[in-house]
């Protein structure tokens, strides 16, 4: 009995070692047709843990001919059921920026769904942790940008052709943390996609090879007087102004010097809140409450810059009449978002400092100042030329 066992047992793994195979070779097959043949199929069954199994969207599939498209992968658990696994999402710039204009492609800076704080549900919960984790660049930022859960790879094109860039982005959609390992798989999925892509679309690029290291993405933050990166800026402006109620927490990603996208968080901590909110009760006509700041609506600062094609469809969040953030223009409006733009090695530039509501009304004197501090630096840093501010005016009326 015991041989008549073991002899079962024995073809019984043998049949789920050849269903694993069967299963693997058909998902790599299914993701190899659903993604355009972009990205290699293994790495993708490797993300996570790894998966021999797995089923794609019918409504996304990867085609260079689109502007934008992508590919969705599931993990299958039981029969049944399916699990968030792997994105992969492909947008192609035209060279002329009016050719594929369309309302998608417009990208509002929103302090109601871009916040970068989520709402705190118990005493518990840290304050002031980021909802995501801000782009980090990819080396010096050439090749694009990461955060804690997707890698951003882009093709610059040389000039003269119909294609101006490709961005493919490479997105772990399983709730799990990423690990450092499975970030790099990612990073580098990305940078294949992006590479393939453009040698399909006539776009000659050279992509720079992925760093050595990716730094771990953070998302609470520190004191001011040790921050650098993104925010060095703001250590800086503060050795030579008085903080006054500005803010006393700060959260930097590292600095790229080609960084088609990069991002800094200040806010305001608790107890600074609390010394701060008796003088704005006083004169505000319809305040917050002290409780809803503390847990739900910290007071913040957000300055982001966006380079090259990703300045295209720039919106403020006005509610009536949405200002256009174009480059070549500088301005505010009443939704809390101020921008500038430059000329960074021939790509256009749009430099962002949006703050949530009421905190823009109680520091609106700082701001002019501490807008010409963050460009300066993000123009500087990058070799940004032609820069045009708001006029002083503009401060003045926000």
């Amino acid at each position: 009995m015991l041989a008549v066992t073991g002899i079962g047992l024995s073809v019984w793994a043998f049949a789920l070692e050849l269903i694993d195979l069967r299963d693997r070779s058909e998902s790599r097959e299914r993701i190899t047709a659903a993604c355009g043949g972009l990205i290699d199929p293994d790495p993708v069954l490797g993300l996570n843990g790894g998966v021999n199994r797995v089923e794609l969207s019918d409504e996304h599939e990867a085609d260079t001919d689109e502007r934008s498209s992508g590919c969705l992968v599931h993990r299958v658990g039981d029969p049944g059921t399916t699990y968030g696994h792997f994105a992969l999402a492909l947008v192609r710039h035209a060279a002329d920026p009016d050719a594929e204009e369309s309302e998608e492609d417009e990208t509002e800076i929103d302090e109601t769904s871009d916040r970068p704080f989520r709402s705190r549900f118990t005493a518990d919960e840290p304050a002031l942790v980021v909802r995501h984790a801000l782009p980090h660049p990819l080396g010096d930022g050439r090749l694009g940008e990461y955060d804690e859960y997707k890698v951003t790879a882009r093709a610059w094109c040389e000039k003269g052709g119909e294609v101006s860039s490709i961005e493919a982005t490479a997105v772990a959609r399983y709730d799990e943390p990423v690990t450092s390992e499975d970030r790099r798989t990612l990073a580098g999925l990305a940078r294949q996609a992006a590479g393939r892509a453009a040698g399909r679309t006539g776009c000659t690029a050279e992509l720079p090879g992925l760093p050595a290291a990716l730094a771990e993405p953070k998302s609470a933050l520190g004191a001011p007087a040790s921050t650098g990166g993104t925010c060095a800026w703001y250590r800086r402006f503060l050795t030579t102004e008085d903080r006054g109620q500005l803010p006393d927490r700060a959260l930097a990603a590292p600095a790229g010097r080609e960084s088609g996208h990069d991002a800094c968080v200040l806010a305001v901590g608790e107890k600074e809140t609390r010394r701060i909110y008796p003088g704005y009760a006083k004169t505000a006509d319809h305040p917050q409450k002290l409780a809803d700041v503390l847990k739900h609506l910290p007071w913040w600062v957000k300055t982001e810059t966006y380079v090259g094609d990703g300045t295209r469809g720039l919106l403020s969040n006005e509610p009536v009449g949405p200002a256009e953030l174009a480059p070549g223009t500088a301005g505010t409006d009443s939704s809390g978002v101020w921008w500038a733009s430059s000329d960074c090695g021939g790509r256009p530039a749009v430099h962002v400092m949006w703050l949530a509501y009421p905190y823009d009304r109680i520091v609106a004197d700082r701001l002019d100042a501490l807008f010409r501090a963050y460009v300066d630096d993000a123009t500087e840093r990058r070799g940004c030329t032609g820069v045009t501010f708001p006029e002083k005016a503009d401060f003045a009326r926000s």
